[in-house]
């Protein structure tokens, strides 16, 4: 099946300071805040494949809904909520998140899905770049990175907004690609 991938991951999930009891209150704010996102995007969250992964989550949009709805309006939405909730959260329980999107044909199994783009989506969200361009500016709640695919056909449509997404060179284990890094405006912003 053709699909829109979205994986998310917790910044920092795994911190010793965080117990049991902060992890599972940041895996439901993520849950959460992943959730109305998505309706308030028009994404159907619940017509999608939602995987956890402990520290975050994979995201199947059903084949029929377009790509490109998952890029700007998603990432501006999930930022508001993000800022809204870690408005008086202490550093413990401020929730950040890496999100990578990519498009591609993923196949099912009786354990889960598979397939290279599935494997793409999750080097482009482990990139040493993306982590560390996260880590870089420290007030960002959100980072997203597009794969090079999907940014080409989203810029060639016109519908989103270019210019917010800088690229970046992802290499991590096998793969050697060009994603596309989107902050928050007050993030990309020059001088």
């Amino acid at each position: 099946m053709y699909t829109t991938l979205i994986g998310v991951d917790i910044p920092r999930f795994g911190d010793q300071r965080r117990d049991a009891d902060a992890q599972r209150l940041l895996r439901k704010q993520m849950y959460e805040h992943l959730q109305r996102a998505l309706e308030i995007s028009d994404l159907p969250w619940a017509a999608s494949y939602v995987e956890d992964r402990g520290d975050g989550a994979l995201i199947l949009l059903p084949s029929e809904v377009a790509p490109t709805g998952a890029m700007d309006p998603l990432a501006h939405h999930l930022t508001a909520l993000l800022r809204r909730s870690n408005r008086l959260a202490s550093d413990l329980g401020r929730l950040r998140l890496r999100m990578a999107l990519h498009v591609g044909e993923v196949q099912y199994d009786k354990h889960g899905v598979l397939g290279q783009p599935l494997t793409h989506l999750f080097r482009l969200l482990e990139a040493p770049a993306f982590k560390r361009r996260l880590e870089e500016t420290p007030d960002a709640d959100l980072a997203m990175l597009v794969s090079q695919e999907l940014y080409q056909h989203a810029a060639a449509t016109g519908l989103i907004n270019s210019a917010a997404y800088r690229p970046i060179n992802i290499r991590h284990k096998e793969s050697r690609a060009c994603g596309y890094l989107w902050l928050p405006p007050a993030y990309n912003a020059g001088c």
